[in-house]
């Protein structure tokens, strides 16, 4: 039986990529477009898996990998641990909750120009972007989750004699935690769309998105889709199989799993 639900689980999901291809394959196959524009998808599977072969997009996932990974964690750290502060402080709230609002609505890339006058063309310039991107979008979620503690448990905690760090780290983590899987979820998408595009700019040290701009510019179309397609399955494995793992053991064993945070 859980076989069968997991099963129609996928089913149902596979439902808008299966219409997308058949859609994909009635355009190319009535030439709508021409195909040196938007190649089938016989032959954009066909150049995926030769570039896997010839170990051409395990050297790209590489490349953004170290290219995303330390500002990821960085920027994700810092919000938990800034995010809780905020979220259980009026002080501390009132101090950067003006700043976080003038920040939040500039794109990360919007910084990368600025960054790379200070930084130049370097694997530091992407680091910063990703950084911000990530940073700005978890801290907000982290806030929010830590403002919609039950105040009672707080109450309660302080009545027990709990000081001030273990009400924050006793209480307020483990209650807040749906929220840190959501940030984590959301900082991943905010890293990987940030460092696709800032990758593109320093193509010096690019990685899929400097595969996928160089792709564009020689109209390797189905190169440009191959790409498109692996942050898309990069982006599927990150959140399907591992964030929501970790989402469900990470509550099971902190005993919050049957609350749901919602952003």
């Amino acid at each position: 039986m859980v076989i069968n639900k997991h099963f129609l689980k996928i089913i149902i999901g596979s439902i808008p990529f299966i219409l997308i291809i058949i859609g994909w394959s009635a355009i190319s196959f009535f030439n709508f477009v021409p195909n040196w524009l938007l190649p089938s998808p016989i032959n954009t599977f066909r150049t995926f898996f030769l570039l896997i072969v010839d170990k051409t997009i395990p050297s790209l996932i590489l490349v953004s990998a170290i290219n995303a990974l330390p500002a990821l964690a960085a920027a994700f750290i810092s919000a938990v641990i800034l995010g809780l502060a905020i979220g259980s402080s009026n002080t501390i709230r009132k101090m950067f909750l003006p700043f976080m609002s003038a920040v939040y609505p500039i794109p990360s890339l919007a910084w990368l120009p600025l960054i790379i006058i200070f930084v130049g063309f370097t694997r530091w310039a992407i680091w910063i972007v990703v950084f911000m991107a990530v940073f700005i979008r978890v801290i907000y979620v982290i806030v929010d989750g830590v403002r919609s503690i039950d105040k009672h448990f707080i109450m309660v905690a302080r009545n027990f004699g709990y000081t001030h760090l273990e009400v924050l780290f006793k209480v307020v983590l483990p209650a807040s935690l749906p929220a840190v899987i959501t940030g984590a979820r959301l900082g991943f998408g905010s890293a990987w769309r940030s460092l696709i595009g800032a990758e593109m700019l320093v193509v010096s040290l690019g990685g899929l998105g400097k595969f996928i701009w160089f792709s564009q510019w020689y109209y390797s179309f189905d190169k440009v889709f191959a790409g498109i397609l692996t942050i898309s399955i990069i982006g599927i494995i990150i959140e399907q199989l591992i964030l929501r793992t970790l989402e469900k053991k990470t509550l099971e064993l902190w005993g919050v799993h049957d609350v749901i945070y919602k952003p």
